[in-house]
């Protein structure tokens, strides 16, 4: 098998964090192959290479003999790999380096059981790319826990768009877009030439200089400017269902409006065929003369409370519309 440098999982490695997608994570698979040639030039690892172990890697001119169970158990994909495979012969993995496989075979191997997962950000990236390459789920989330609370906002960028970590995204591009200092050069590197430009533009507009709109609206604005999730049918500008809901309610408030009167009308009528039983009447009233029944004042409060959600739908649709339109401003910046 002819040595070929291995692959790194480096922030720096890809040049952009939009260089692959979420759906390359759980599918890429490292060429595993049994090695028919002599291993005699190949050094053992000097702690991860056991005397009980029943599986051998060969990384670069390096063996690990290590227990196939922990990687049958929670790897869909060398669960399969491994059924065919025999101590006597090493599985040659050509696309992994030493000092990755050591970070991700450390997780499985802790030497310090009172700080077991201490890393930096590197490491713990290293050990990210391989979970996700191979499939182990629960290491998969361990890696993303400790990366929520330790790395930087630039980082998070790259590794959530590398591995699909939507939820670190949002918080990530707000924090690089408000601070004071801009970009640096390696931090362009890592980000790539789109988002680099967006972020740069994004700070243009919303405030570190002469901005032309205030930062307040920023937060909102984050998903579409960087495309973080597919707009909705109808598109992120529609106002349909407002526009629906005031003509339903409308139409409910007419009626009531109609049903209220009418019962009016016929209380007063009531009203003064029982009093001219009585006694003659020289001037005839208004129903506002006689107390109000209590049929027509929950038909009169209930009227009153749809024209009240009426007036305050109109109103959330009028300011609805309006940010709408100054959204739309805001990414014609961006188009």
């Amino acid at each position: 098998l002819n040595s070929t440098s291995p692959f790194s999982p480096s922030l720096l490695s890809l040049g952009s964090s939009r260089a692959s997608s979420p759906s390359d994570v759980t599918v890429a698979e490292a060429p595993v192959d049994q090695a028919n040639e002599p291993d005699s030039n190949k050094s053992r690892h000097p702690q991860y290479y056991f005397e009980d172990g029943n599986v051998v890697f060969r990384i670069e001119d390096t063996l690990y003999n290590v227990h196939r169970y922990f990687f049958a158990r929670d790897s869909t994909h060398f669960r399969a790999i491994l059924q065919d495979t025999d101590a006597s012969h090493p599985c040659v993995m050509s696309d992994v380096s030493c000092a990755d496989f050591d970070e991700f075979i450390a997780i499985l191997y802790p030497t310090d059981f009172r700080q077991p997962t201490k890393k930096t950000t590197a490491q713990w990236t290293s050990i990210l790319h391989l979970a996700a390459k191979w499939g182990f789920e629960n290491i998969k989330l361990l890696a993303i826990d400790s990366l929520t609370a330790h790395a930087i906002p630039i980082d998070k960028i790259v590794l959530g768009r590398r591995y699909g970590i939507t939820d670190w995204l949002p918080g990530a591009y707000e924090a690089v877009c408000i601070r004071a200092d801009p970009l640096t050069l390696e931090e362009g590197t890592k980000l790539g030439v789109e988002d680099t430009v967006r972020i740069s533009a994004v700070r243009q507009v919303y405030g570190t200089s002469k901005a032309r709109y205030e930062v307040k609206y920023l937060a909102g604005d984050l998903k579409e400017v960087f495309r973080l999730e597919q707009p909705s049918v109808g598109g992120p500008t529609s106002t349909d269902d407002e526009e629906d809901a005031i003509k339903t309610l409308e139409a409910q408030v007419a009626e009531a409006r109609v049903e209220y009167l009418a019962g009016s009308v016929r209380s007063c009528a009531t009203s003064l065929n029982s009093h001219n039983r009585i006694r003659s009447m020289t001037t005839q009233r208004c129903v506002h003369c006689y107390p109000e029944l209590d049929e027509q004042r929950v038909k009169r409060e209930a009227t009153e409370e749809k024209e009240r959600q009426l007036g305050e739908l109109k109103s959330k649709l009028e300011e609805r519309q309006q940010e709408l339109v100054g959204r739309q401003g805001r990414m014609s910046s961006f188009r």
